[in-house]
């Protein structure tokens, strides 16, 4: 079944293999890497192909933790969120991973410019 999730118009397709849920790999982007299973192994697991796939959500802080650290890790962006948790969002637009969620309201829309400022400065 193909899934779909829309971020400002944009429409990004999730990689089949993901288990339901807001974190989720996008089709066609993973380059096997391997970095989100160095820093989220549990979270994590690769497609015969070699596709990364989100094989389990998180469910503890632990894990979330170790989810966003993944979002930092990953080489072009495949990671994406769509959920509506506003800390999980705040989290990932603190990391500089704001770009990567699908959801978010115009408030930290504005901030995903600022921290990406101030990581250059």
């Amino acid at each position: 079944m193909l899934r779909l999730a829309e971020n400002e118009g944009a429409v990004h397709v999730l990689f089949a293999h993901n288990v339901h849920g807001d974190f989720y790999v996008e089709d066609g982007c993973c380059t096997s890497c391997d970095m989100p299973s160095t820093v989220a192994p549990e979270l994590f697991s690769y497609a015969p192909d070699g596709h990364c796939y989100v094989s389990k959500q998180p469910s503890s802080a632990v894990e979330v933790r170790q989810m966003i650290k993944a979002f930092e890790v990953q080489d072009i962006g495949c990671i994406r969120y769509k959920g509506k948790n506003r800390l999980i969002q705040i989290k990932l637009v603190a990391s500089g991973e704001g770009d990567q969620c699908d959801r978010l309201d115009q408030d930290l829309k504005v901030l995903i410019n600022e921290v990406k400022r101030d990581r250059w400065d």
